[in-house]
């Protein structure tokens, strides 16, 4: 199960369990794998309620969610806005503008796309955009050279762009499902790039047929391939992973136009500029990497690739009224654009849910915060009238130097945050009035402050990004080739379990089995217990699901706030509610089947004697209760060991990179002439 958010993609098409009592969903591609794997020999069964299907029966699409789904996108894309313009009349310049945003966007993930496959290449995704990039752009050039635009033409053209006949014409439709594609083999393609070796066992291990005989998944293989990938990963470039920073903050308080100065943009028409309005004008984050690194303030040599992350602007408009929803909903847009540090901008005094952007980002989401003040310009030339009684282009220099710092003081405190530091920026490309733009010439605020923050700032991530990036390979490969519910041959252990509970604690000796067998398939043993103890691993926030790993691992008190990271990182599985109980349940197990091995003849025929009052007749229920109850165990087991998995690994991935860190500042680790910076 690869535990993967639900969408529009065709892989991630929500599919439900025919058990109506259950309702558990799968992917699309979850279904298909399965499918992969049990071949004509095996049937489906869900991996929650483990309701075995009838042959060629699988789950079904759960069409609720997937028109769920498509609204909240076309919501998301401003389908809307688009609509309106082609269906009522409208000024040239405001469909010009719309298809100028939409051709931005899609050019930007174009160029992501680029960054991982090869020029050469043929890629249909990319060539289908290329082409809905080369309509679009054309559509902007007549406009902007036609006296007489013929506007309903433009309108024709455009809609037959980014629309499509499979989806009855539906404005959008075609636009929306590229622009997912691309973010998804986007997404899939860092992970073949950072990690190679990884994703190479990924692959192999993704399509093995399992069984008990030849489970080829091995954790300790798996360790060893990512150890080698992050130390592939130092020899290499420094640049290969970039620090990303995501700027956030209400629509049209500024951030696009902060986010252009950052990138060194000389104008909002340069290539490469992020798009700007008064209007919702960024549908998903969009991707922009800095060409020049950020160096650090305070160490020449320390300099960081960073890539900026333009996030679509929260609404006010579009709130329900529940605060917590709302910032919830946020911040799960917010997490999906997986930055390093976010920038809050905003043009007003915080409000409340502005400071629940803060508490989520730095507690739940367990990132750098940082505030900006956008537009200070108007605030500042109002109040220099104000206290001048002249405009600031016809003042002079001595008024200005001597009211200067009485301004910069006055919105700094208007602008104050308990224990922070407010940053005061003004990055308009196109001043207003003249007033404005002579200050913008001899004023550019905190905006170098700004940089230095986030160049400090970037380069303390960078390692912490690679930690996070190399963590989800883990559990991804954890998730999919791990976490099966045919690692053993189940059905022995039914049937062993069904014999055996007609005896006292029969039925355990074969949930014992199960999980040593488990464990053996997953090449749990002594000697990867022995290799992780020598890392003093330390987990917090988590409790451990199983007794596997309680002698390798020190786990500090558990949280019990429910916004815990480990609520972010440790994926649990139907089953896992209970899981907590079951680890104890663990060690009892552990106990009585090796010692009823060792119970004599006599002894053991005493004890079957004394079971043999209740009565035949109820033997053969005991027995059914106890084959479904052992079964539900053993995949139980899968699901728990698997979060351990996950959760041991993550500290043993901090220790490598630690390790690798002070060994190239040592220089312990040779860099190839051809590849260091």
């Amino acid at each position: 199960m690869c535990f993967s958010p639900f969408g529009i993609q065709d892989e991630r098409t929500p599919y439900k369990c025919i058990n109506t009592k259950c309702g558990r969903h799968f992917c699309d591609q979850c279904v298909k794998y399965i499918q992969i794997y049990n071949g004509n020999v095996r049937q489906f069964r869900c991996m929650y309620c483990l309701k075995e299907y009838r042959k060629n029966r699988v789950p079904i699409k759960d069409i609720l969610l997937v028109k769920q789904l498509w609204n909240e996108a076309v919501v998301n894309y401003g389908i809307k806005r688009t609509r309106q313009l082609l269906s009522n009349e409208c000024h040239a310049t405001d469909l010009k503008f719309d298809i100028d945003c939409r051709q931005r966007h899609l050019s930007n993930l174009i160029n992501i796309h680029n960054r991982y496959f090869d020029w050469t290449e043929f890629h249909e995704t990319r060539v289908e955009a290329e082409n809905i990039v080369d309509q679009l752009s054309k559509i902007v050039k007549y406009i902007n050279e036609e006296t007489n635009t013929q506007i309903d033409i433009c309108k024709s053209v455009y809609q037959n762009s980014i629309s499509t006949p499979d989806d009855n014409n539906d404005v959008g439709s075609n636009y929306i499902r590229l622009c997912e594609r691309l973010l998804l083999e986007i997404t899939n393609a860092e992970f073949h790039s950072i990690f190679p070796k990884t994703n190479a066992i990924f692959a192999e291990w993704m399509h093995e047929p399992g069984s008990d005989d030849k489970f080829q998944p091995k954790i300790f293989d798996l360790i060893k391939t990512i150890k080698q990938d992050l130390k592939d990963l130092w020899l290499s470039t420094p640049f290969k992973v970039r620090t990303k920073i995501g700027v956030v903050g209400y629509t049209s308080v500024g951030k696009s136009t902060l986010l252009n100065r950052f990138l060194n943009m000389n104008s909002l028409t340069e290539n490469g500029a992020t798009p700007t309005s008064t209007d919702k004008s960024t549908y998903f984050p969009l991707q922009f990497d800095r060409e020049e690194p950020l160096i650090h303030p305070d160490n020449q040599d320390r300099k960081t690739a960073v890539t900026f992350v333009d996030i679509q602007g929260h609404d006010k408009s579009r709130s329900n009224g529940d605060s917590q929803k709302d910032t919830d909903r946020y911040l799960s847009e917010l997490l999906k654009a997986d930055c390093d540090i976010y920038v809050i901008v905003f043009d007003d005094e915080l409000c409340d849910e502005q400071h629940n952007w803060i508490v989520g980002i730095e507690q739940v989401l367990k990132r750098k915060c940082i505030l900006v003040r956008s537009k200070v310009d108007k605030y500042y030339l109002s109040k220099f009238v104000e206290l001048s009684k002249v405009f600031y282009a016809q003042s002079t220099v001595e008024q200005r130097q001597q009211l200067d710092s009485t301004i910069l003081q006055q919105i700094r405190l208007n602008n104050s945050v308990d224990n922070r530091f407010v940053y005061l920026v003004a990055p308009d490309y196109k001043p207003s009035t003249s007033d404005a733009d002579l200050l913008l010439k001899n004023n550019s605020f905190d905006l170098i402050l700004l940089l230095d923050e986030l160049s400090r700032s970037a380069f303390n991530a960078h390692n912490s990004r690679i930690h996070s990036l190399a963590k989800r390979a883990v559990a991804r490969v954890i998730n999919i080739c791990f976490r099966r519910d045919y690692v053993l041959n189940v059905l022995k252990y039914q049937i062993a379990a069904g014999i055996g509970s007609i005896i006292p604690f029969g039925d355990q000796y074969p949930r014992y089995l199960s999980r040593e067998g488990i464990r053996d398939a997953f090449g749990i043993d002594d000697v990867l217990r022995q290799y992780l103890k020598q890392y003093k691993l330390e987990i917090a926030g988590y409790k451990l699901q199983t007794s596997v790993f309680k002698d390798c691992v020190k786990v500090q008190e558990l949280e019990t706030n429910w916004k815990s990271s480990a609520k972010m990182v440790g994926k649990a599985v139907g089953a896992a509610a209970g899981a907590g109980g079951a680890a104890a349940a663990d060690d009892i197990v552990r106990t009585i089947a090796p010692v009823s091995t060792t119970l004599s003849g006599a002894a053991r025929i005493a004890a079957t004697a004394a079971t043999f009052g209740i009565g035949i007749v109820i033997s053969v229920g005991v027995c059914a209760w106890s084959a479904i109850n052992s079964l539900q165990h053993i995949f139980s087991y899968v699901q728990r060991i698997c979060d351990d998995l996950i959760q041991v690994i993550d500290p043993l991935i901090q220790v490598i990179i630690l390790q690798l860190e002070e060994e190239v500042a040592n220089n312990t680790v040779p860099i190839p002439e051809n590849q260091s910076s």
